[in-house]
């Protein structure tokens, strides 16, 4: 038995659970290998997946080698290879990915912290946690998901889990790589970046750029439903002297990123969708989104001996989310239109005739706009001091704060709603309203403390977080009495705790459990008094390593004692309610992760690698909400029984690599009410869904590889969300040709 001393890599937190990648043995291993490994351990959330041994949660890590096995830029695709994490497509190419992680809520990612670098990504994290922005995946070089008790580290939202992204580094020397791609609906893909270290200084400069005309048809137009993506990146790093007593390096990173998509809320009718899962409603020709970001982060690390370290980042992130979306058609707002043709109520034909463009509107708002124009502010500072010490018992303290600020613009524009009418078939303007612009904020101050403890074979690691949180919402300028007297406010503060444990019984076999508090802030919309989401949550399991092999077997339960929904146009609450939040009363939730790597087989010619991720769920409500639109029974939404991807590769010494992967997921219900006495649960629920992506690849010199993916291979469509209005699927069948070159 090795003795295993705790990680001296200072990650932003202790060591978690590395699912093991197999990575093909005859290729390159890239850039990012000659990345600066300086400053990376500050930015993940895994501090030692070489050592399985020593992690006491579920965490899993998909590196460079096995993103490009498949080369996606859609997180659907790529998260969805992880155990305990749940997936579901919106607008089919990935743009606005709703990722659950243990049945957290059924919302856009509003349930799981999303960090880039180890910092959060959200647009606003106290203020408005939903994922209306997401970075682009496509140019990360590491993806991490982190569940258990050492989530606690991180936060705010700590009830499910963490996906950590991370970007490309800063390399030791000059490296750079230029990866283009071209495929079906128009789509074509640059990514670049150009990096290097001299002395004591170190720079790289990386743009993304991608553009798609999109896989649905606009009736009655020529307009695409594609994507504009653009960004840049910049970075500069500083490093003390070899011979400095204390150690140091400071990291300045920028960021723009502009995105024009051209999306809709609103779905078909079933009977349409079965028709033609890519056909696009014509009045619904108007809606586009402009979203994107402008960030600096600064780092800065110092050495205070070999086992103290102090690492620091302040970060500033302007985000803005300009939509124009259709939100009510003859009368009727978004979210009820489909549902008329649906069920065949009384007017059916009408809707249906004005959804095909052969009936005119008759109503005195037509086809309504809205202007949907928010942007948002986060600044902070975080900081975070690591110390080892102890000889027989040995101890890895952890003690961190951070003070963030997140302010929300609304009406950025000024305009609220515009009136179109259609006549034959053809929106006709009519009018634009004012909007009154608003602003809310949050404050927050948070702190985290945890000890990994090591007694010979035993790791034990007690977390503490404390969130002290202030928001404020319907800040007018100019306001009136009434207005001041009509604002929300919110005023709470909240410690959980956790208790993380892995004891490694041989060189092969490790138990690890944990139990710890989860919370969620319920954002500035929120009334005087509103907890927030809240959770006990535990998992146990055992992992297993041998010759190559391994199995990871965790079990989970959690007991939300307070769980909690964002009211958004595109997750409406029970009722069509679309702000503020919701508190839905208690749930429990239940499952099994299980996730087996290893080689089939491994010559000095062939190599076959398997991989495989299943995700057992079941769960209930376990309480009515306080409004009563949940009730004991109910079913938890959008969270599939059965989820599972299996992965093969044939990997070979000429340079030919290729993958197969299958992924099914399960039907899932999409309302609480689906299995009440008496509710047709028809039009309340997803479809099943299997597909196969395959992609091959051949390297036509040590730094050159030229490659071909099809996704969907046999071409499988069906309703994967249902909202905010009408049904929704994946894409269908697509080509992608791609070259990467290194250097």
């Amino acid at each position: 038995m090795k003795n295993h001393r705790p990680s001296l890599r200072f990650a932003p937190l202790s060591a978690a659970l590395l699912l093991a990648i197999s990575t093909p043995a005859f290729a390159d291993a890239g850039a990012a290998d000659n990345a600066d490994a300086r400053l990376l351990d500050l930015v993940r959330v895994i501090a030692n997946p070489e050592d399985p041994q020593t992690t006491m949660g579920s965490a899993y890590e998909l590196d460079l080698k096995q993103l490009q096995k498949f080369n996606s830029a859609n997180a659907n695709d790529i998260l969805r290879t992880v155990p305990g994490v749940y997936t579901r497509e919106e607008s089919g190419m990935g743009q606005f990915p709703r990722i659950g992680i243990r049945a957290s809520s059924a919302g856009r990612s509003d349930r799981i912290t999303v960090l880039v670098d180890g910092l959060p990504a959200a647009m606003a994290p106290y203020a408005n946690t939903s994922a209306y922005f997401f970075p682009n995946i496509g140019r990360m070089s590491t993806v991490e998901v982190l569940k258990g008790p050492e989530v606690l580290l991180h936060g705010p939202q700590t009830t499910s889990g963490v996906v950590n992204m991370i970007s490309t580094q800063i390399p030791e020397d000059a490296a750079g790589m230029l990866n283009v791609e071209i495929g079906s609906f128009g789509t074509r893909k640059i990514h670049a970046h150009y990096g290097q270290t001299q002395g004591q200084w170190g720079w790289l400069l990386e743009t993304y750029q991608a553009q798609s005309d999109g896989f649905h048809q606009i009736d009655r137009h020529k307009d695409d439903a594609g994507y504009d993506i653009s960004e840049f990146v910049g970075k500069v790093r500083w490093s003390s002297a070899a011979d400095a007593t204390y150690p140091q390096q400071l990291e300045l990173s920028l960021n723009y990123d502009r995105e024009e998509l051209n999306v809709s809320y609103l779905g078909l009718t079933d009977a349409d969708f079965r028709a033609n899962p890519d056909r696009r409603y014509g009045l619904s020709a108007l809606e586009r989104m402009d979203r994107g970001r402008k960030s600096a982060t600064l780092r800065h690390q110092i050495d205070f001996g070999a086992n103290t370290q102090l690492h620091t980042a302040a970060f500033w992130f302007d985000t803005y989310r300009y939509y124009n979306r259709l939100n009510q058609i003859n009368g009727v707002s978004l979210g009820g239109v489909t549902n008329i043709i649906n069920t065949g109520q009384s007017n059916a034909a009408l809707f249906q005739g004005i959804l095909d463009g052969s009936a005119n509107t008759t109503h005195a708002n037509g086809v309504r706009y809205g202007h949907n124009h928010p942007s948002f502010v986060s600044k902070g500072i975080q900081s975070e001091l690591h110390h080892i010490f102890g000889q027989n018992v040995q101890h890895e303290l952890i003690v961190g704060a951070r003070w963030e600020m997140d302010t929300a613009f609304n009406a950025d524009k000024g305009i609220g709603n515009s009136i179109y009418q259609q006549v034959n078939g053809s929106l006709v303007y009519q009018s634009t309203s004012a909007a009154a612009r608003q602003e809310g904020d949050a404050r927050a101050w948070s702190f985290w403390a945890a000890d990994r403890i090591k007694i010979d074979n035993l790791y034990l690691m007690p977390i503490v977080r404390h969130e002290r949180i202030r928001t404020r919402a319907n800040l007018a300028w100019n306001a009136t009495p009434a207005q001041v007297a009509a604002r929300n406010q919110n005023s709470l503060n909240k410690t959980t705790v956790g208790l993380g444990a892995n004891y490694a019984i041989d060189d092969a076999w490790t138990l690890l459990g944990g139990i710890h508090q989860g919370f969620a802030p319920p954002g500035n919309g929120a009334g005087m008094g509103t907890r927030g989401e809240e959770s006990l949550n535990y998992e146990g399991g055992v992992r297993w390593r041998n010759g190559g092999w391994g199995v990871d077997a965790i079990g989970f339960y959690t007991n939300y004692r307070n769980s909690m929904q964002t009211c958004l146009v595109a997750n409406p609450c029970p009722g069509g309610i679309i702000t503020g939040t919701l508190q839905t009363g208690r749930k429990k939730v239940y499952g099994l992760e299980l996730g087996t790597f290893g080689n089939l087989h491994e010559s000095a010619n062939l190599r076959i690698p398997l991989r495989l991720a299943y995700t057992l769920t079941d769960g209930e409500y376990t309480s009515n909400s306080d409004t009563g639109s949940v009730m004991k029974g109910d079913v938890i939404e959008y969270t599939p029984k059965h989820v599972a991807t299996v992965q093969l590769g044939f990997e070979t010494a000429q340079g030919w690599n290729s993958y197969l992967a299958l992924n099914y997921q399960s039907r899932a219900w999409t309302g609480s009410n689906a299995r009440r006495p008496g509710v047709d649960s028809r039009l309340l629920q997803t479809d099943s869904l299997f597909t196969v992506n395959f992609t091959t690849g051949y390297a036509l010199s040590e730094n050159t590889e030229v490659y071909a993916r099809v996704n969907n291979l046999f071409d499988q469509q069906r309703i994967t969300h249902r909202g905010a209005d009408g049904a929704r699927g994946n894409a269908p069948r697509e080509y992608t040709l791609g070259l990467r070159v290194k250097f």
